[in-house]
């Protein structure tokens, strides 16, 4: 079951509308009080903090209650928030990436797909705003010749003992770096999420951001053409 056609799109909206108070201003619309929604600027906003600004990182945001200290950001929003205002956005959502060892233990890796996502933060510093993109607070320990890219790959459904759940609502897997296979947001550069089998590979860059709990809109949009 995907979040592809325009009824569990339409269930996703009307369900968050309720829950959450959805109000309209304009073209602005909230589908969460963490998530607006500006169609005509093609933009989704979420409010997020500042989480992990040193070591390792797994996710570039994530639910609150699950993976702050492997995260750079943190919201209060759930992922489900997040997956209705890129579809309402006209992103089409993909597949998230997954990764195995073969028989002879040789690493097979399958990219996630979907629509191209550009991220970028937002913050105020010394009373001045400021916005960078997301890579600027991204260090790569395994640096190639592929720049920091990220698609709408759109989580999926699990069957619980409660029923179908959203993958993402369970685990807070928002915008992944690392690749457990149910990211809303995912980075197109598969890494296990076992350092047994491959060694970390995003830090944070700590010299240019800003310090942990300092509020944050993180900007996901379609790419901008140069």
């Amino acid at each position: 079951m995907r979040l592809v056609s325009a009824g569990p799109l339409f269930f996703l909206l009307a369900t968050l509308w309720v829950q959450s108070g959805c109000s309209a201003t304009g073209s602005s619309m909230a589908l969460h009080e963490a998530v607006r929604l500006h169609h005509d600027e093609g933009q989704l906003h979420v409010q997020a903090e500042v989480s992990c600004t040193r070591g390792d990182l797994e996710q570039v945001c994530c639910a609150r209650g699950t993976r702050e200290h492997e995260s750079l950001l943190v919201t209060n929003a759930p992922a489900s928030a997040v997956q209705a205002g890129l579809l309402a956005l006209g992103l089409q959502p993909g597949q998230p990436g997954f990764w195995r060892q073969g028989p002879a233990g040789a690493l097979e890796e399958q990219p996630p797909q979907g629509s191209a996502v550009e991220m970028r933060v937002r913050w105020q510093e010394g009373g001045v705003q400021r916005e960078a993109p997301i890579d600027a607070w991204l260090d790569d320990r395994r640096p190639g010749p592929d720049a920091l890219r990220f698609v709408f790959a759109g989580s999926r459904f699990v069957r619980t003992p409660q029923g179908e759940r959203f993958a993402a609502d369970l685990s807070g897997s928002i915008v992944g770096l690392v690749t457990f296979g149910d990211e809303v947001v995912a980075c197109v550069q598969v890494v296990p999420d076992r350092v047994d089998v491959a060694p970390p590979r995003w830090r944070a860059r700590s010299a240019v951001m800003p310090p942990e709990g300092t509020p944050v809109t993180m900007i996901l949009r379609r790419p901008v053409a140069p």
